[in-house]
């Protein structure tokens, strides 16, 4: 088993489908209903202003990406501005975390709408799932992917379903968002919506750790970040849109499938799409299973943690042992924690990680002697956005 390498095999393509696939299966399809219920029709400027941070964010990501091409992903771009072994291993742990819990968080999700269809344990559920991905993320890098890719077309063509059958265009033309005194008065409530809302967006850093999987790393790896963000934003906000317009709170309140629900207000089946959402969650299960895999094989390839996990099989080409590890840390976490406890800490351990990352690109470049202005604006602007998410998440109540 130990002595083979990871395979470079990732496209610009599969990379762009791995990334929209952790983004549209990570929140839009659990969290929802959530966000709906706490910003309402303001639900699409929470959306926006997530996107805002996640975008400027992705900036230090993409930059260190294209710098340092490594599957450890914010734990190698820590360790090349700071050299300090510790601090490595502990944001690429804590990567590894969210990780788990943000997978944790979709089976959960998973689960609520398996049980809209069928009546199973929901401990059964949750671990026959997680077993599931664990045998197609051992099975190989471009299996996987490509697994992956065809599902999140299966997704999108779910979004595209819910904001067809949602829409009524005579109702839209007559509508008008807020003024801005109402976006301002309720400005609180929009950036507590936007934390909740920024789970959402959590995927586009995952794509990082593919690196030394994919062929080009430097141009691929920048470009697929933006193109996934861009395209989820699209489809997120339009979303939020038409729900938060056409459908009345107490469907999210009283549901725990929400886009199941909303079809089936507007008088659809709702099997069909909760098939659908079922399988968005098990994609972004599966992505975030391979990220947390590929960063506890990339901190045991540069030698900072247990060299156990750099082991790859020949055959597959995959990391067995950090596969399997991270699998059972993902059962534990997914049958002791409910939703929206677990969405809330993944997206604060989330941000938290983001400052740690944004933070090396200023000192890289710093001592680079870099040029360019915007590796020092933008990360510092992230910075600021990053916490007034944290205060507006945890400092405010509503």
């Amino acid at each position: 088993m130990p002595g083979g390498r990871l395979a470079r095999k990732v496209s610009l393509p599969l990379l762009t489908f791995y990334g929209l696939g952790t983004i549209l299966g990570a929140g839009i399809y659990v969290l929802i209903g959530e966000v709906a219920l706490r910003a309402d029709q303001l639900a699409p400027f929470s959306f926006i202003f997530a996107a805002l941070i996640a975008a400027v964010t992705a900036y230090s990501f993409a930059r260190l990406a294209s710098m340092f091409p490594r599957s450890a992903g914010a734990a190698a771009y820590v360790h090349a501005a700071f050299n300090k072994r510790f601090i490595s291993v502990l944001v690429g742990l804590t990567v590894v975390m969210v990780g788990t819990v943000s997978a944790a968080t979709m089976t959960r999700g998973f689960a609520g709408y398996f049980n809209a269809l069928f009546h199973i344990p929901e401990l059964v559920v949750i671990v026959s799932i997680i077993l599931i991905i664990t045998v197609i993320a051992i099975w190989g890098i471009s299996q996987s992917l490509m697994i992956a890719s065809i599902i999140t077309i299966i997704e999108i063509l779910g979004l595209l379903f819910v904001i067809y059958a949602v829409i009524d265009v005579k109702e839209l033309e007559n509508f008008s968002f807020p003024v801005s005194k109402s976006i301002y008065s309720n400005s609180g409530i929009i950036l507590y919506a936007a934390f909740i809302s920024f789970y959402a967006y959590i995927g586009f850093e995952d794509i990082v750790n593919i690196a030394e999987e994919t062929k080009n790393p430097t141009n691929v790896v920048p470009l697929a970040i933006t193109l996934s963000l861009i395209f989820s934003t699209l489809l997120y906000v339009a979303l939020s849109v038409v729900c938060t317009v056409f459908i009345p709170s107490s469907i999210f309140a009283s549901s725990n499938s929400p886009l199941a629900s909303i079809v089936e207000y507007k008088g659809y089946n709702p099997t069909v799409m909760a098939m659908i959402s079922m399988i968005a969650i098990i994609n972004g299960a599966l992505v975030q299973l391979i990220m947390a895999s590929r960063v506890l094989y990339g901190m045991a390839e540069q030698k900072i943690f247990l060299p156990v996990f750099k082991s790859v099989n020949r055959k597959t080409r995959t990391p067995i042992f950090a596969t399997i590890a991270v699998a059972i840390i993902l059962i534990i976490l997914a049958t002791s924690f409910d939703l929206i406890t677990l969405a809330e800490f993944t997206s604060t351990i989330t941000l938290l990680i983001f400052i740690v990352v944004q933070s090396s690109l200023i000192y890289v470049s710093y001592n680079e002697n870099s040029k360019n202005k915007l590796d020092f604006a933008l990360p510092i602007f992230g910075i600021l956005l990053n916490f007034i998410l944290l205060f507006f998440g945890y400092f405010q109540d509503y």
